[in-house]
């Protein structure tokens, strides 16, 4: 069975180079993103996400029936965004609620629903900055962030420890948002994808250890804020230190996290011809080989 407001396809790559249970990412805080949510992102398909058997369908329309009145917005009233919040809290409908419910306060006491209307130029004027422009080759949107113009530890140091967590969740939620959009116009989309560029990486600015603390409430907050956004992290260019900071997060996380996710090393013929299973090179910015200069994208 298939959800009512959702149908259509979907193809998985093969032969990607896949890691696991290794993990790689250019911080403390993103080796725990990668982590927490490695369970999102191994390869779900679109079917996957929008078939139901028949069990699950019931208890997908109690939980609609319980919750539908209080949801301010109606794309929270679809079924393909209930079932998020259902299946991560394992078909348990006061679990389900209780995260949902969490999940509205957040929201409002967050002011998400303005976020993206507020004033962010100290963040993009000073190189901190993220890009939805690009596209999968199934015509998902992916986040893209290059390692070597953000700063974690500069901004602690600036007191703006809460304006970058912040940032992250209205990132987090442009992207997200986008993906429900797109799904709901062409109805052949769940999960999107975030790539990083760790090119640029340094130890002194970008493992940093009293950034931990704001690092892990950012994993919490998409963790808890947007389940099941996500397919794939893809790393590229990852240099073999973090061997060292997975060392030192992987116990921080339950086992069932440390599933698999793509991450390439620093050889451009290996990371090219793994993007390009899922990427076409219009979609790519030059710094991963490609020719698509995102909105506000500048190379020196």
């Amino acid at each position: 069975m298939q959800l009512i407001d959702q149908s259509m396809y979907i193809c998985r790559r093969k032969g990607c180079h896949h890691i696991t249970p290794k993990i790689m990412h250019f911080t403390i805080f993103s080796s725990i993103v990668i982590l927490v949510l490695i369970n999102l992102v191994g390869g779900i398909s679109f079917e996957q996400d929008v078939s139901l058997n028949l069990e699950q369908k019931k208890l997908l329309d109690q939980f609609k029936a319980r919750v539908i009145d209080r949801l301010p917005h109606d794309y929270m009233k679809r079924e393909i965004y209930l079932i998020k919040w259902l299946r991560s809290n394992n078909y348990n409908l006061d679990r389900a609620e209780d995260a949902l419910y969490r999940n509205l306060r957040w929201r409002k006491e967050q002011k998400m629903d303005t976020i993206h209307s507020e004033d962010w130029s100290d963040m993009w004027d000073n190189d901190y900055r993220y890009y939805i422009d690009g596209r999968d080759k199934m015509g998902r949107p992916f986040l893209f962030l290059e390692l070597k113009h953000f700063d974690a530890r500069k901004l602690i140091v600036q007191g703006k420890g809460e304006r970058m967590l912040r940032y992250f969740s209205k990132a987090w939620d442009e992207g997200c948002n986008l993906i429900q959009e797109l799904g709901a116009k062409y109805g052949n989309m769940t999960r999107g994808n975030v790539v990083f560029d760790l090119d640029g990486f340094n130890a002194v600015q970008h493992v940093c250890i009293q950034c931990i603390p704001y690092m892990i409430r950012n994993v919490v907050d998409f963790v808890q804020h947007f389940p099941e956004c996500l397919d794939k992290m893809i790393y590229v260019k990852s240099p073999q230190i973090m061997e060292q900071v997975l060392t030192l997060t992987k116990p921080l996380l339950p086992a069932e996290y440390g599933n698999s996710t793509f991450v390439y090393g620093t050889n451009k013929e290996v990371w090219m011809a793994g993007l390009r299973e899922d990427f076409d090179l219009d979609q790519l910015p030059p710094g991963l080989g490609g020719t698509k200069l995102y909105k506000g994208m500048e190379y020196r």
